[in-house]
């Protein structure tokens, strides 16, 4: 007999001036970039710590010293910083946020990238 769960999961998301302004206040934060160059891409945004998706909930001890967590991907109707952000708020981890629009928003604007 399959067991089901549904879970009742609350997000917090930024916008992109929401994201550059934590970006020009200097707060402790951390930006974690859940693409790394997956299909090709080739920068993140500048100051963000790049870890491949399936390994940010194994990594979680990492982030405990910050006081806000903000996870992104590629683009809006990208799942995997909703499905990071999730896990993480399930096992407890505060004060984790999506920056929905992801990179390609961030590109699209014309706002502070580094490359790979």
């Amino acid at each position: 007999m399959p067991y089901q769960i549904d879970w009742n999961i609350s997000l917090d998301c930024l916008t992109s001036d929401d994201l550059l302004k934590k970006i020009e206040g200097a707060r402790n934060f951390i930006l974690i970039d859940t693409i790394g160059t997956y299909g090709g891409n080739r920068c993140r945004i500048k100051g963000a710590t790049t870890i491949p998706y399936p390994d940010v909930v194994d990594r979680r001890r990492e982030f405990l010293g910050f006081q806000e967590i903000i996870v992104y991907c590629k683009e809006k109707s990208c799942v995997a910083s909703k499905k990071v952000a999730s896990a993480l708020k399930m096992l407890n981890v505060p004060n984790v946020c999506v920056y929905e629009g992801g990179i390609m928003e961030w590109l699209r604007n014309g706002l502070p990238v580094e490359d790979y």
